[in-house]
């Protein structure tokens, strides 16, 4: 039910953001590729438990800082913060993600600019209950793409992104496990410079 509720508003922002856009002057702004573009975005994550059938929603955000080499690749380092939803009182859990790599962009699409990334890197897990704390790093990656709209040289919509987010967290019996979580996530771009 939760899924369902996060998946209509991303549809209803992708909507609201491609209508727009064909009133706009958008495939102008598409036409020049900046040199630095910094997102922000709102993320929802559905978590998989390795081996239980079980899963979490996380809620919360993440941010990316891409260097454009050509007006079709660039370097991306991403960062994202998320909180556990539906944990029993008196628990609350935070998932940190940091992630470098490619981005391949297709910026020749007039009214709308797709993209393809693979991003490496770590991930933190945070867990807090009756004032003992406890945290552990893993390995982390995100195989994805998503869909921007420009409404001017400096400012984008990213109407919606989604990623396999790959964990290595331990598992009950503490060896790493992997776990195999998606990513959806929608915002906004600035843009500065150009190539």
């Amino acid at each position: 039910m939760v899924l369902v509720s996060y998946a209509g508003r991303i549809v209803v922002v992708a909507a609201l953001a491609i209508g727009l856009a064909g009133g706009s002057r958008a495939q102008q702004a598409s036409g020049l590729t900046p040199q630095f573009e910094v997102s922000g975005d709102y993320s929802y994550v559905r978590a998989n438990a390795a081996n239980s059938g079980g899963g979490y929603n996380l809620n919360g955000g993440s941010a990316s800082f891409a260097y454009n080499f050509s007006d079709r690749v660039a370097v991306v380092a991403d960062g994202g913060l998320y909180r556990f939803g539906g944990l029993p009182s008196g628990l609350s859990s935070t998932m940190y993600t940091y992630l470098f790599g490619p981005r391949f962009t297709f910026r020749k699409v007039s009214h709308f600019t797709p993209f393809a990334q693979v991003l490496v890197g770590g991930g933190r897990l945070n867990a807090s209950s009756g004032g003992i704390s406890a945290g552990e790093n893993a390995f982390s990656m995100a195989i994805g793409g998503g869909v921007d709209v420009p409404f001017s040289r400096h400012f984008s919509i990213r109407v919606i992104q989604a990623d396999y987010l790959l964990t290595r967290f331990n598992g009950i019996s503490g060896t790493a496990e992997t776990q195999n979580n998606v990513r959806v996530s929608a915002g906004i771009i600035f843009r500065f410079g150009s190539k």
